[in-house]
């Protein structure tokens, strides 16, 4: 069922041109222009518009959401020349958003872990840029001098790494210089989801991105508070004032102006195409044939014998959660060929 979604969002835009012209897919595609205008050069159109379908695809109730919130975070999605996905591996992705003043649904953007390593990047100014987790079996040491700060990360190699015990982010500029982030507890990045996230229900208890991929989402606020820390580059600084806000201006200005954050609640009802088993949605999209042909020839290239290694690399590297190549999803896959590719792979 998973492999035949896929099939079914690659094929979307082919077969859009036949559907409803008030549909909002027809909608996106007629877009198509405007984005393209609105990209960084040799960032094409076209693939955001297949993001985009495969984001309808994957979870239908964006389709009931305003039309223009849906437009107006993938224009920003275009200006920051950013790939919407599906999950919190992707550089961005869409949450629909039940707004209580309005009584109706709206499109919540949220700029990914990937997403900002992308942009921290694309600056120029930046060498590298990680975020990692510490588990209880890893050696790690913090020292804070004077001079300088020094650190020491030994993952466990000689058995399970354990459980996670602390997140951080470290980045080094071109010129050699370095940042690092004060590592947060587990604990700690609990209280920060709790003061921060959006998606609650109406007992004020958390759901989507934070409990489906927590780690991915610590990942993502380390490096955001990273970036406070290193260069500055205008890309980073739109899309963190962007992130998760609901923008109804399609205008190119738009993205310089502040967007709605709006009291409500992320939709987490079921699609009506999903079946849940044990609180999992089953349907959820699976690499795609190329996509695992893609991983297969770079885990060869990236000499990883060991499945066991190279998938305990992805984890550390691109936040995989499969420890082996027949449950990786789509987002996951994506996410490691957009490491080793380049963004738009």
């Amino acid at each position: 069922m998973a492999r035949d979604l896929a099939r079914r969002a690659q094929q979307s835009v082919a077969t859009q041109g036949r559907g409803d012209e008030d549909s909002l897919q027809v909608k996106i595609q007629k877009m198509e222009k405007s984005f393209q205008l609105a990209m960084p050069r040799g960032v094409e159109a076209t693939q955001l518009i297949r993001d985009a379908l495969t984001c309808l695809q994957v979870n239908p109730k964006l389709a009931e959401c305003e039309p223009k919130s849906v437009l107006g975070s993938l224009m920003t999605c275009a200006q920051l020349g950013l790939r919407p996905g599906v999950g919190a591996l992707g550089q961005a992705y869409l949450l629909p958003f039940w707004d209580s003043k309005t009584r109706g649904q709206k499109a919540q953007l949220v700029i990914g872990y990937q997403g900002y390593v992308e942009l921290a990047h694309r600056s120029g100014r930046i060498a590298s840029i990680h975020a990692r987790t510490v588990y209880s079996n890893d050696y790690f040491e913090v020292e804070y001098g004077a001079a300088e700060d020094k650190w020491i990360h030994r993952p466990c190699i000689d058995g399970p790494r354990g459980k996670p015990i602390l997140f951080y982010a470290v980045g080094r500029t071109v010129d050699g210089g370095y940042s690092m982030t004060d590592p947060m507890t587990v604990a700690d990045m609990e209280a920060y989801r709790d003061r921060h996230a959006t998606a609650k229900n109406r007992d004020g208890k958390v759901f989507g991105p934070w409990v489906d991929h927590f780690e991915a989402m610590a990942h993502k606020t380390m490096v955001r508070k990273l970036m406070k820390l290193l260069p500055k580059s205008t890309e980073a600084q739109r899309a963190i004032a962007q992130d998760e806000g609901v923008r109804l201006d399609l205008s190119p200005d738009a993205i310089n102006q502040t967007p709605d954050f709006i009291d409500g609640e992320v939709d987490d009802s079921p699609v009506e195409n999903e079946q849940v088993v044990d609180g999992q949605a089953t349907e959820t999209m699976m690499a795609t044939e190329d996509q695992l042909d893609r991983m297969a020839q770079i885990q060869k290239a990236e000499k990883y014998d060991s499945d066991d290694e190279w998938f305990s690399y992805l984890g550390d590297a691109a936040g995989v959660k499969a420890r082996r190549t027949a449950d990786m999803t789509y987002d996951e896959a994506a996410a490691v060929i957009s490491l080793f590719d380049g963004p738009g792979a």
